[in-house]
């Protein structure tokens, strides 16, 4: 499992409310994300990907309601574990919460102690989960997410991309030579490089980028919020940490080098499948070039 603390949003209007449960949940360890009303709590939720929300039922523009039906609607990649704040006490009010999608709710006044041991017991389920998750979406050898993780994540940041209007790269990398390693060395040799390579690009996406192994000796990296350009300085610096990777294998050590192609959504790029078209072009021609270097596909 990670160290890193579990993020939590907290929805609601009440300024007040939000900083004395930031203030309890901060103090216990947690990473506290907030929001004034759940169209903002929608917003970071797509973009920051809490693992639980707390959020009140009475909100402008969004209630908490209608925001939980909306998180039960989204392929968010992982379960959103959703607490409710309510002053409401009438079974029927407390039915709708849990028919909304929601897994707990507390009563307001909060009991600080109750808040955190509804959280803990919230994080048991989460933590749950993320094993089961992580056995079914895990490349075996390289410890990475699948194609199919990969495409899932790349989906759902094409719509925020267009629906923000916020740039998007993908990274297609491919091992220069692989086949001549595994004839010459052997497969447990390639399985080797592989999960070296994986551990190496895994040290160097941040938490908003995605990264798995596409299939073979491919890997994508899905960058949002990034342009062609910058996708470029990161690759260039990938690939010369890759050539600097040194396997030893039978008693020799083996070099990697690796290519890559670069691409950004366009105006006219009509699907998530279609930019990773782009990006496998521009491999294509780093590799028929000579190998072991960047392409991008607007160049």
């Amino acid at each position: 499992m990670s160290n890193e603390p579990t993020k939590i949003l907290i929805a609601d209007d009440d300024p007040a409310m939000l900083r004395m449960l930031a203030k309890w949940l901060e103090a216990d360890g947690y990473q506290v994300l907030r929001a004034g009303d759940g169209r903002m709590a929608m917003e970071l939720i797509e973009a920051e990907r809490p693992r639980l929300l707390v959020t009140d039922w009475e909100m402008p523009n969004v209630n908490g309601l209608e925001l939980c039906r909306w998180v039960r609607s989204q392929d968010l990649g992982h379960y959103l574990y959703t607490i409710f704040l309510t002053m409401r006490t009438e079974s029927s009010e407390l039915l709708k919460c849990l028919e909304a999608g929601a897994d707990d709710f507390l009563k307001k006044p909060l009991d600080r102690n109750e808040l955190l041991a509804r959280i803990r017991s919230g994080s048991r389920v989460m933590e749950l989960e993320q094993r089961l998750s992580r056995l079914a979406k895990t490349d075996a050898i390289t410890g990475l997410a699948t194609r199919r993780v990969l495409l899932d994540d790349l989906n759902r940041e094409w719509n925020r991309s267009q629906r923000y209007h916020t740039p998007l790269s993908c990274v297609m990398i491919d091992i220069d030579f692989f086949k001549r390693v595994n004839d010459t060395h052997g497969h447990q040799a390639g399985d080797e490089i592989l999960r070296r390579l994986g551990q190496v690009l895994q040290e160097t996406v941040c938490g908003c980028e995605f990264l798995g192994r596409f299939g073979g000796e491919e890997f994508l990296v899905v960058l949002p919020e990034t342009t062609e350009q910058q996708a470029i300085e990161w690759a260039e610096q990938m690939r010369i940490r890759i050539a600097e990777i040194t396997v030893p294998v039978n008693g020799k050590n083996i070099n990697v080098t690796a290519s890559f192609g670069v691409a950004q959504r366009l105006a006219d790029t009509a699907t998530p499948e279609t930019l990773i078209d782009m990006a496998d072009q521009a491999l294509a021609v780093a590799k028929r070039s000579g190998r072991d270097r960047v392409i991008a596909y607007c160049s």
